[in-house]
């Protein structure tokens, strides 16, 4: 039996929560029995009921410290009445209330931003992971981020978070796809949780000289955050109100029909204070979709594609820099076709079905199916 620790899983939505779902859906396909132990209440158990997932889960709630004791007492008691391969964790956070020298090998993420460069807290994290058999890492750059409070006795190894099989679109979702582009051409395309660093705001600024070469270019941008008042703001502010469109939070077969039918991903992310991407799922999302990708030279971001064959790494606080790779690639017909093609390839190779082996090596694992 693998158990997965989280503290978020779907139905909410990010990367940590797909990465930790992808864990245990793809460690059930690999022959394994898998019980997930997560945050989440009543409308969380109602998506459990009808996900059909091949894994169990099991849900907690409480206020924090409640919550993480309930979560650890449960887990350690499905520890006791059955024979446990491995455990699987979110971060070191789900690691920290459980005791020291489990029997069977213990596997948390670092993902980047939960490194926060304080000495009270990486002597904390650090006490956390030393209970780890083994860290599985995002990202070189994240690795880097971890280094102050990695116990030197704990291996670790990189490992870019691999993504899923595209939902396919229905006619609605191609209609709307149809509908949010209209006649532009190119097509710019970002989907991201709306916060500063992901970089929309100077990829909105850099549109206005991108448009004064190609004047019907249109960039769509997906997804909800608290961020996106200042965005519209921003956009108001470039003029670009007819060109840059605020989609919301959409459906994934929306976002494989806006991937297919764009020209260019275009998120340009940097680092506000300490927040930066630790890898950048999207990327490789874009990726497999055959769709070139411009992103900011800050965090793991660049690890995300294969820079010159799959897209160009930029300086995410240069708008000039921004918009000129932009009509780089976009003046170049012939490398931006290569690209997409060298992308796709990329994109592949990130499928979760081509990634699952090395996760489960982290524990001393293999498929068994």
């Amino acid at each position: 039996m693998i158990l997965v620790s989280a503290q978020a899983f779907p139905p909410a939505t990010g990367g940590i929560e797909n990465l930790l779902h992808g864990t245990a859906l793809y460690a059930a396909k690999a022959g394994y029995r898998v019980v997930v132990f997560a945050d989440g209440g009543t409308a969380a158990r109602r998506h459990d009921a009808t996900a059909g997932m091949p894994y169990a889960t099991r849900r907690f709630t409480g206020p924090r410290p409640l919550r993480r004791w309930l979560k650890a007492r449960a887990l350690l008691a499905a520890a006791r009445d059955n024979p446990i391969d491995a455990l699987f964790l979110d971060t070191w956070k789900s690691l920290e209330p459980l005791p020291a020298g489990l029997p069977f090998p213990v596997v948390p993420w670092a993902h980047g931003n939960e490194f926060p460069p304080t000495p009270r807290k990486t002597a904390r994290i650090r006490r956390a992971l030393s209970k780890a058999s083994h860290i599985l890492v995002n990202s070189r750059e994240t690795d880097d981020r971890l280094a102050p409070a990695r116990p030197g006795h704990v291996p670790r190894s990189i490992l870019h978070p691999p993504v899923f099989p595209a939902a396919a679109p229905d006619a609605d979702d191609l209609a709307e796809a149809s509908r949010l582009w209209g006649m532009s051409r190119p097509r710019l395309f970002s989907v991201c949780r709306l916060i500063d660093w992901k970089g929309i705001d100077q990829a909105i600024r850099a549109l206005p000289a991108i448009r004064a070469v190609h004047p019907q270019a249109r960039y769509v941008i997906a997804g909800g955050g608290g961020d996106r008042t200042r965005l519209e703001g921003i956009v108001r502010e470039a003029g670009v109100a007819e060109a840059a469109i605020f989609t919301g939070r959409i459906s994934p077969g929306l976002k494989t029909a806006l991937m297919r039918s764009a020209d260019l991903f275009l998120q340009p992310g940097r680092q506000v204070v300490e927040e930066r991407e630790g890898y950048g799922i999207t990327y490789a999302e874009a990726a497999l979709e055959g769709l070139p990708t411009i992103c900011g030279s800050a965090g793991g971001a660049p690890e995300a594609i294969l820079p010159g064959k799959t897209g160009l790494v930029v300086d995410g606080t240069n708008v000039a820099a921004i918009a000129e790779a932009g009509l780089t690639l976009l003046s170049d017909p012939e490398r931006l076709d290569a690209m997409k093609h060298a992308a796709r390839a990329h994109g592949i190779a990130s499928l979760w079905e081509s990634r699952i082996g090395d996760l489960l090596a982290a524990a001393g694992l293999t498929t068994l199916t």
